[in-house]
């Protein structure tokens, strides 16, 4: 399970993958989502004297590229991996859990899903002035910028500012009933501020 560094494209890599592999198990379905490969898989007869032929399983594969060179380090659900966007569709045809990490990380997929689903339908309910929480700064809605974020005010100041769409799809949506606990979607937050559209801050990231 060591990282394996070559010269590719990325293209290439996720080809080498499925190949690879496709020569101990068919291949079900697969999905590339960034850097990540998922691919369901079955176990061929005669290929493995530990695994039952036609065992269904996932193996994730982290295709990063690096110039004309690509890292790969490949897992599988036995592992716990700590991602968690595998598809749906993928567990619901995988057979029982084996080890004593898949069961688990299953779990933590479909809840991944549920959360980003109820972050899908809190979005659409937000209209021009609702708030919203990134990092330790609540902002005002102001104004749709599309595939650029939105318009806001910095709540403490109304200082106006933009936010990206990267950023609002990281937010934090306090309930609008006091005492409830805010609606956190299952992502990392990152650091950085939200850029301000006057000319005297700097440009975000």
């Amino acid at each position: 399970m060591g990282t394996t560094l070559y010269r590719a494209t990325k293209a290439q890599a996720v080809a080498d993958e499925l190949r690879d592999i496709g020569i101990r198990s068919a291949i079900l379905g697969h999905c590339l989502k960034g850097s990540r490969l998922w691919v369901l898989a079955q176990v061929k007869e005669g290929s493995s004297k530990c695994v039952l032929p036609g065992t269904r399983w996932i193996s994730l594969s982290l295709i990063n590229v690096h110039g004309p060179e690509v890292a790969v380090k490949r897992l599988d659900e036995t592992c716990g991996p700590c991602y968690y966007d595998c598809p749906l569709a993928f567990l619901e045809l995988v057979s029982e859990p084996e080890g004593p990490y898949a069961g688990t990380w299953r779990e933590k997929v479909r809840a991944f899903h549920a959360q980003n689903a109820l972050g899908r339908q809190h979005r659409r309910l937000l209209e021009v002035g609702s708030r919203v929480a990134y990092g330790a700064e609540t902002y005002l809605l102001q104004r749709p910028l599309g595939r650029r974020g939105w318009e806001v005010l910095r709540e403490r100041d109304h200082c106006p500012m933009r936010m990206t769409a990267r950023q609002f799809n990281h937010c934090q949506w306090p309930d609008p009933q006091p005492g409830t606990a805010a609606f956190l979607l299952p992502c990392r937050l990152t650091t950085a501020a939200v850029t301000s559209t006057t000319p005297t801050t700097s440009s975000l990231l």
